[in-house]
């Protein structure tokens, strides 16, 4: 009798630990509540995750003529969570003179407040600009007097700006590439006052530049375009001067050995194009032939070796045109300004966005 009344006692007890290891133990896909009183097993469905698919996004006009005047060879960066307009060049190709100091922000790419139109790094164009360690950071370009420069300039705020260094180890130059990579700034290649260079320097802090290497596997090229993607520095496009754009793709590991991707490109050969990661994809849109044409396409690639294109008829709703400047805002890439193959400048901003 009393080994009967002990298992009554205890065989409750047993099965309210059986339920519980059996909620805590059990593999599945799905979360799991238990109500151990009742003795029911109540599944709760996780959220499926969204995937993304590229085909859908269609580019929409945000605006046709934006706040800033028309111009190329602009920067632009996102920072404390808004579009971050520098520089540039406006007037009408081949006249170069009208260089632009000012700074604009815009939280939606459609309305564009002036911060300053006279920034203390000076008229310039053809600088890099990027975001590292919660500061801007604007390197080199082309300033006043034609000058190509190799100065060093940041700023917390995007309005007030400091001198970091007043001539890095690495010579003044134009149109190179640059990226944020192992906890490093990097800039790469560009035309130097001695001529088109394919050298590669990194720094820590923007003040002490190492050269990774003084000639990358890659030819010597200015125009080109960097970024970081998958844990890799990414090399695509560029130009000797006189020759028509590279149809070619790098990467790297450490900035020292590059590799040139084996799988045929489909996309032109181009310069001053957008190159970006946006998504989880690597995007290259739009860029200059080499020879007065300015290419209006959009392509994209998950892995940095095979491409797609956008729109298999290469046909977008704004004109070609080169040293555009594009950016991932809030999941949508913002592209914006540029040169038409007329060698009119542009202020118009469109997003790549859902349909």
């Amino acid at each position: 009798m009393e080994s009967t009344s002990l298992l009554k006692i205890l065989f409750p007890i047993l099965a309210i630990f059986l339920l519980a290891f059996v909620g805590v133990f059990f593999i599945s896909d799905r979360e799991m509540v238990i109500n151990v009183m009742n003795q029911e097993v109540i599944p709760v469905l996780a959220e499926p995750k969204e995937v993304f698919n590229p085909t859908i996004l269609k580019w929409e006009l945000a605006t046709d003529e934006a706040g800033f005047s028309k111009r190329d060879a602009h920067n632009v960066v996102v920072f404390l969570d808004k579009l971050w307009l520098l520089g540039g060049v406006g007037g009408t190709a081949p006249d170069y003179s009208k260089n632009y100091s000012d700074i604009w922000s815009s939280s939606d790419g459609e309305n564009w407040t002036l911060v300053t139109d006279k920034a203390p790094w000076g008229k310039r164009r053809a600088g890099e600009v990027v975001v590292f360690k919660d500061k801007i950071w604007l390197l080199g370009g082309v300033i006043s007097g034609e000058r190509y420069s190799n100065d060093v300039w940041s700023s917390s705020d995007g309005e007030n700006w400091v001198l970091v260094k007043d001539h890095a180890q690495w010579m003044e130059r134009k149109g190179f590439g640059s990226t944020v990579f192992d906890d490093k700034i990097w800039i790469m290649g560009g035309v130097a006052t001695t001529g088109p260079v394919n050298d590669v320097w990194y720094s820590s802090d923007g003040i002490n530049w190492v050269l990774a290497t003084e000639h990358a596997g890659w030819r010597e090229r200015y125009d080109l375009a960097v970024e970081t993607f998958s844990e890799k520095m990414w090399l695509s496009g560029g130009v000797f001067p006189g020759d028509m754009g590279e149809k070619e793709v790098w990467y790297s590991i450490n900035g020292i050995k590059w590799q040139k991707t084996e799988q045929e490109i489909l996309w032109p050969g181009r310069h001053g194009h957008c190159f970006l990661s946006s998504n989880d994809y690597l995007w290259i849109i739009g860029g200059w032939s080499g020879y007065g044409h300015g290419y209006n396409d959009t392509w994209y690639s998950k892995d940095g070796i095979v491409w797609n294109e956008l729109y298999k008829d290469g046909v977008s709703l704004w004109r070609g045109r080169e040293d555009l400047e594009c950016v991932d805002f809030n999941n949508k890439i913002f592209m914006m300004g540029g040169m038409k193959s007329s060698g009119a400048r542009t202020n118009d901003v469109w997003v790549l966005n859902k349909n």
